[in-house]
């Protein structure tokens, strides 16, 4: 008899058997426990996604809701956990706070946003005037929030005209109110990209855009233009409020009541008893390959990532075997790549971080004056921090395939002027011209913001490695059933042996792997995934002294006169 008619027989009587107790317990724990407690537990996370939300309000930051959500724990003994919407950043746990055992969550989650909603008037014609005052006025109030929380100030939100509110306080000093006043009048402000989102909401004619024709619009129809126009205007306002405001949350709490075991118990000791007598019924010999891949398995579970098991033979063990090396193999490459991007990433903010601190104790210590030359110096070594950081994220979410894309109909050669406006400047001020040359009605199905990003990524490397006086080109051509874009540089090119490594991660060209000549290290791996997201590929050719071009190919979209363009033939 073979391993798998032996196992088959032991599986099928502990199927039988836990079918049976797996029935008893679905019925019994779910009536008795899950529906019990359903609307108990969902009162509870509406009480406390109540005072979250108000703390949000008040204080303009989630910085702090950490001992408030202790606090809540202590009064209700339930463990709190708040998470970023798509759960990929814990903001608190409570039970990791205060050292306690981390109790199960419920499946359960409430969602918390504490912006807030625009009330705009009916129909009162100054929708637009109203909706740009509010985004200004909400971020002044978040702000002025924001610092009188970190200086330590009980604040609180009003809700005044349109739904906005107005920080009050009672216990601030005036120093401190006048300074977080000045503060926030200083913040920057992006009157002409709040001008730019709220006008998408109307026509040429200044009347509410049609619902198809907004960028913002929703897919619901509605017979309003009213109510159109403030459906947009509100998500218009919530878009550039996002950047100050605090994100939305998502809670999850812990059930108060454990479940009885008793059932469980019971149906695991009915189960175990065929269980242990089938395995009885197993020989030592086929039992010590298993006992050899447990002991591997766990010390590989305890850190030993070189633990690997000899592969005999060709039934089902020996393909567990190779299946466990094959994976150990992955992790422990998954590991170094890890701690190779730690390594990289603590390089990449370590000189930034130095010179600020630097520069900080020389003021504290008197041995510079704080001028306009030093705060410039200060911003342009935060800046690239923040720069590395928005690289790092946009390189997350796309490798998690969480960045969304936006899709529609693009004109390439349209796309390479626009990179072409927008690079200008930077290419001007080191004597680089920038030169597009597109073939007419090249079309691809793309996000043009995120393709733009590419391209823009590519174009930025090309300028920066150019010599003064030499030309980066930006070409678009059809090849096939494939639109390729194309910027070349006429820089000293890459060598053979580093255009492998070319979108790696933080990988640059120079080998001291300064910042005069390169960036975060993450444009190109950006490109990259982009690129492969939208169903293309991205390459490169390169001869070291003549120069380097970067290709990004995607499927080509039939364009309107010529509607067997980029079809394949059938």
């Amino acid at each position: 008899m073979t391993f798998r008619i032996r196992v088959f027989a032991l599986v099928a009587v502990v199927v039988l058997v836990a079918t049976g107790a797996s029935t008893y317990l679905t019925f019994t724990l779910a009536e008795n426990a899950v529906t019990a407690s359903a609307q108990a537990q969902q009162q509870v996370m509406r009480e406390i996604a109540e005072e979250v939300t108000q703390y949000g309000r008040n204080h303009g930051t989630w910085e702090g809701v950490a001992e408030v959500a202790a606090g809540i724990a202590r009064r209700t003994g339930r463990r709190i956990r708040l998470d970023t919407q798509d759960g990929a950043v814990g903001i608190v746990d409570t039970a990791v706070l205060e050292g306690r055992p981390v109790t199960p969550m419920t499946k359960l989650t409430f969602p918390i946003d504490a912006r807030t909603q625009l009330d705009l008037p009916a129909a009162s014609g100054k929708e637009r005037e109203i909706t740009l005052l509010a985004i200004e006025q909400y971020r002044q109030e978040i702000r002025f929030a924001a610092c009188l929380s970190r200086a330590g100030v009980q604040a609180q939100a009003v809700t005044t005209q349109y739904g906005l509110p107005l920080i009050t306080h009672n216990t601030a000093p005036p120093d401190t109110v006048a300074e977080c006043r000045i503060g926030t009048a200083s913040q920057p402000r992006s009157i002409t990209r709040d001008t730019e989102e709220v006008g998408r909401c109307f026509d040429a004619t200044g009347e509410p855009a049609p619902p198809g024709k907004r960028a913002a619009a929703t897919p619901t129809r509605e017979p309003d233009p009213a109510q159109h126009l403030r459906t947009c205007l509100r998500e218009v306002f919530l878009s550039r409020i996002s950047i100050v405001g605090p994100e939305p949350l998502r809670l999850a709490v812990s059930s108060e009541d454990g479940i009885d075991t008793t059932p469980i118990i019971l149906a695991f000791s009915v189960v175990a008893v065929p269980i242990v007598l089938g395995s009885l019924l197993l020989s030592r010999h086929v039992l010590r390959p298993i006992q050899r891949l447990t002991v591997a398995t766990r010390r590989f579970g305890e850190g030993s990532l070189d633990q690997r098991v000899s592969v005999d033979g060709g039934d089902e063990l020996a393909q567990l075997a190779a299946t466990f090396n094959g994976m150990a193999d992955s992790v422990q490459r998954a590991e170094e790549q890890q701690r190779r991007m730690i390594a990289d990433i603590a390089h990449e903010l370590r000189t930034p971080l130095a010179n600020v601190r630097a520069y900080l104790e020389a003021l504290e210590d008197g041995l510079v004056s704080a001028d306009a030359t030093l705060f410039g110096s200060l911003h342009e070594e935060t800046m690239l921090q923040q720069r590395i950081i928005d690289d790092l994220q946009t390189l997350a979410l796309a490798e998690a395939g969480a960045l969304e894309y936006h899709r529609s109909a693009v004109d390439i050669g349209e796309l390479l002027d626009s990179c072409r406006a927008a690079h200008q400047a930077a290419a001007a001020a080191v004597a680089v011209e920038l030169a597009v040359i597109a073939e007419p009605a090249l079309l691809v199905h793309a996000d043009a913001g995120r393709l733009r990003q590419a391209v823009g990524n590519l174009v930025t490397n090309a300028v920066r490695h150019s010599p003064a006086g030499t030309t980066v080109t930006l070409s678009a051509l059809r090849h096939g059933h494939t639109v390729q874009v194309r910027v070349t540089d006429r820089g000293c090119g890459i060598p053979a042996e580093d255009q492998p490594r070319v979108f790696h991660r933080f990988w640059r060209a120079d080998r001291a792997r300064t910042r005069a000549t390169g960036g975060s290290g993450l444009g190109l791996t950006i490109a990259r995934q982009i690129t492969v997201d939208h169903g293309g590929s991205i390459g490169l050719v390169s001869e070291p002294g003549q120069g380097t071009t970067f290709t990004i190919s995607l499927p080509a979209t039939p364009s309107p006169d010529r509607p067997n363009e980029g079809r394949a033939p059938s």
